[in-house]
C-alpha cells in the first residue's frame, strides 16, 4: 500500500516544480542574453529619443531609456544568472530530502525497518552519530572560512562532509536527523548549510586533499582533542626517499612532498654562522633598538597614516628602479601617495624615494649591514637579507597600533586598494589579516598560499603577536631560504592557537592579480590588458629577478621610468649630493606614457610581440 500523502509533501514538490520552471527559463535568457545584447543592447545607439529594448529589460519588465548605462543591464543580468546557481542547489536539497523523507516515513509506518541500518555503528557513537553532505561552495559562502577555495563543478570537490559527534547536534526536522543517522538506499543526504549546522554548538573544520595525487587515506581517530594533523608515509625520512610502497608508513613532516623533499626541517645552530647564531645576533640587535625606533617612528607615523592605515614598502638600491615605477605609474595614474611609508635598507634608495615624494624611515641600527645589490635569483643571501626587513617594516607600525597595507615593489596600482580593505560594512572588515592569493600549491605553502608580497592587516593583539613570532622565527627564514614559506606556517598555526582570523582571496579573483596568471591565465591576461578586469592591483611575482620583472612590464606597458633612471643614484642623476627640496626625481624619472617595448613572444604584451625570442621552452607567440 503507498504512504498517505500530507501537506507539507505536496507543498514542497509544489515549490520544487516552480523552482524548475524559473530556473528553466532563467537559463534560457542567460543562454541567450550575450547574442540578444549584442544585437540589440551591447553598443548602444546614440539617439536623442530611446536607445533599443535589451533582453535584461525584458527579464525585470521595464525599459531603460537613453539614461539606462550598459553597466546596469548587465547588472541586472548578472543577478538573474547568479540566480540560477542558487536555485539550482536549493532544488537539489530539496529532491534530496524528499527522497530521505519518503522513506522515513516509508520506515515510520514500519515497512523498512529492518531493511535500514545506522551509517555508523555503537562503537562509533561518542564521535559519529550521522553523517551528510553539503555543496562545498555554498558551505564557505554562509561561513566565509578564509582559506582560498577551488570552486565549482568538476572539481570532484563540490561537496563537503559533515560528520555530528552526538545525537543533540542533529539537524532538528526529523526527516533530515532520521536520513543522516540511517542507511535509506539513498546516498548521503545533501544539506543546506544553515539545515545541517543549526545544533552545532562547535564545528571542526578540516581541509583535506591529495598533495603529489598519492593513494591516500584519512583516518579520523575517536580520542583526546587534537587541532593538529598527523601525516604518515612510506617513505624513508632519514634518506630522504621518495613514496616506497615496500615501506611500513612512517610519522613524516607536514611538508614532506612525496617525491622525497623535505620542505621543513630544523634549522642547525652548531657552527658560529649557522642559522640560530645569525639570528641571535639579529635579534638581540632588534631588542637593544627597538624602544628608540618606535619612539622615532611615532612621529611619522601620525603624520603619514590615513584612517589609521599605513602603506608599507621596503627597498634596497638594487630593486629601486622597481619602486621608481610604482610611484611613476601611481601617480600617472592620479594616486595620492602621502600615506605611503618606505623603510630603505640604505642610504641611496633612502634618497631616491624622498626625491619621488616619498615619506621614509632608515632603520640604521637594523639594515646597515644588508647588502644594496638586487637579489639575482630567490632564495640568495640577498633576497633573504630582505626578507628579514620585511618582517621589521611590518611590525614596527602594529606595534604602535597602524593598521598595515605591505606591498613589494614590484606592484602597479589600478585603483587604490585601501577603501577596499577599510571598508567596515564589506564582509571582510571581520578578519585580521587579507592576502593575495600567491597561485603555488605546493604543500610547504599550504593551508594557504599566502602571497608575502601583497597583504593588509588590522592592528590588534593576535596581529601583533604573529608579526612578533615571525620575527623570532627569522632563523626559519635563513633556512628555509623563504619569509613566505615561515608566514604560511604561523599564520596556520596562530589561526588555530589564537583564533586569528585569516583571509586570502580564490587565485581566480579579478582583483589582486599577479605572477600565476601572468604565466598561466592566458584568457585573464587578455581582458587585464584590454581593462576588462575588476583589479586593483598587478603584482609582477613568479618571475626570477629584477631584470625579467623590468622586461615584463615594460612589454605589459605599465612601464613608467625613463631610462636615463633606471640603476641611477640621486646624485647621479641630478648630478650633486644635495637633495632639494620637494619632489626632483619626479620630472626626469618619470615618463608622461607608458614606455613599450617586445622582449618575449611566448609572454603576455599589450601589443603583438611576434618578432621576439622566447623565454620558456614553448616557441609558440602568445599572441
Amino acid at each position: 500500500m503507498l504512504p498517505q500523502r500530507t501537506s507539507p509533501p505536496s507543498q514542497g514538490q509544489g515549490h520544487a516544480l516552480v523552482i524548475l520552471i524559473k530556473v528553466t527559463f532563467v537559463c534560457l535568457i542567460c543562454g541567450s542574453s550575450y547574442l540578444a545584447g549584442s544585437l540589440w543592447g551591447r553598443h548602444s545607439i546614440e539617439l536623442e529619443m530611446h536607445a533599443p529594448m535589451s533582453v535584461g529589460n525584458m527579464i525585470h519588465g521595464s525599459f531603460t531609456g537613453a539614461e539606462g548605462t550598459v553597466d546596469d543591464k548587465k547588472s541586472n543580468s548578472n543577478v538573474d544568472c547568479k540566480k540560477v546557481e542558487e536555485e539550482l542547489i536549493e532544488l537539489q536539497v530539496k529532491e534530496e530530502l524528499a527522497k530521505h523523507k519518503k522513506n522515513t516515513e516509508a520506515d515510520n509506518n514500519g515497512s523498512k525497518t529492518s531493511q535500514q541500518s545506522r551509517r555508523f555503528p555503537k562503537t562509533m557513537e561518542k564521535f559519529a552519530n550521522g553523517i551528510g553532505r553539503i555543496n562545498k561552495d555554498k558551505l564557505d559562502e554562509f561561513f566565509d572560512f578564509g582559506n582560498p577555495q577551488n570552486k565549482g563543478d568538476g572539481t570532484g570537490q563540490e561537496d563537503a562532509l559533515i560528520i555530528y559527534h552526538s545525537k543533540g547536534a542533529l539537524p532538528e526536522d526529523k526527516n533530515v536527523a532520521h536520513s543522516v543517522q540511517f542507511d535509506d538506499g539513498n546516498g548521503l543526504p545533501l544539506l543546506d548549510p544553515q539545515t545541517a549546522t543549526q545544533n552545532c554548538d562547535a564545528m571542526n573544520v578540516v581541509f583535506t586533499a591529495n598533495p603529489g595525487n598519492t593513494r591516500q587515506c584519512t583516518a579520523l581517530v575517536g580520542n583526546y582533542e587534537s587541532y593538529h594533523i598527523q601525516r604518515w608515509m612510506r617513505v624513508d625520512t632519514v634518506k630522504g626517499t621518495p613514496i616506497d610502497p615496500s615501506l611500513p608508513l612512517s610519522l613524516v613532516s607536514r611538508g614532506y612532498a612525496s617525491r622525497g623533499k623535505a620542505n621543513f626541517y630544523a634549522p642547525p645552530s652548531d657552527t658560529k654562522y649557522s642559522p640560530v647564531r645569525r639570528h641571535w645576533g639579529q635579534l638581540k640587535t632588534f631588542l637593544q633598538n627597538v624602544d628608540k625606533i618606535m619612539e622615532d617612528l611615532k612621529p611619522i607615523l601620525e603624520k603619514v597614516a590615513r584612517n589609521n592605515a599605513v602603506v608599507v614598502l621596503t627597498v634596497n638600491m638594487g630593486q629601486s628602479s622597481l619602486l621608481m615605477n610604482f610611484v611613476c605609474s601611481a601617480r600617472r595614474r592620479g594616486f595620492d601617495l602621502g600615506n605611503v611609508l618606505v623603510f630603505p635598507t640604505d642610504v641611496e634608495s633612502k634618497k631616491l624615494a624622498e626625491g619621488l615624494g616619498l615619506a621614509t624611515y632608515y632603520d640604521e641600527k637594523n639594515f646597515a649591514s644588508m647588502p644594496s645589490g638586487e637579489a639575482k635569483r630567490y632564495g640568495d643571501k640577498n633576497f633573504k637579507a630582505m626578507m628579514y626587513a620585511k618582517v621589521l617594516c611590518v611590525l614596527y607600525p602594529l606595534l604602535l597600533n597602524y593598521d598595515v597595507l605591505f606591498q613589494d615593489v614590484d606592484i602597479v596600482w589600478y585603483k587604490d586598494p585601501m577603501p577596499f580593505f577599510q571598508d567596515p560594512t564589506s564582509k571582510n572588515a571581520k578578519f585580521d589579516v587579507l592576502f593575495q592569493h600567491d597561485g603555488s600549491d605546493q604543500v610547504r605553502y599550504a593551508p594557504y598560499s599566502a602571497n608575502s608580497g601583497f597583504y593588509y592587516v588590522r592592528a590588534n593583539k593576535r596581529s601583533q603577536y604573529l608579526f612578533t613570532s615571525l620575527l623570532y622565527h627569522s632563523d626559519l627564514i635563513i633556512t628555509w631560504d623563504s619569509h613566505q614559506q615561515v608566514l604560511v606556517q604561523l599564520l596556520a598555526e596562530h589561526s588555530s592557537l589564537f583564533g586569528l582570523n585569516v583571509k586570502v582571496f580564490n587565485r581566480d579573483t579579478d582583483y589582486f592579480p599577479g605572477g600565476w596568471q601572468f604565466h598561466q591565465r592566458k584568457d585573464f591576461m587578455k581582458r587585464l590588458i584590454k581593462g576588462e578586469t575588476d583589479s586593483y592591483i598587478f603584482h609582477m611575482s613568479w618571475t626570477e629577478n629584477k631584470d625579467n620583472k623590468l622586461l615584463f612590464l615594460r612589454q605589459l606597458g605599465e612601464w613608467y621610468v625613463n631610462e636615463q633612471c633606471v640603476g641611477k643614484s640621486a646624485d647621479d642623476i641630478l648630478g650633486g649630493s644635495e637633495l632639494p627640496e620637494g619632489m626632483p626625481l619626479v620630472e626626469p624619472c618619470c615618463a608622461a606614457e607608458a614606455l613599450f617595448s617586445c622582449h618575449y613572444k611566448d609572454k603576455p604584451s599589450k601589443l603583438p610581440c611576434k618578432e621576439s625570442g622566447t623565454i620558456d621552452k614553448s616557441n609558440r607567440s602568445w599572441w
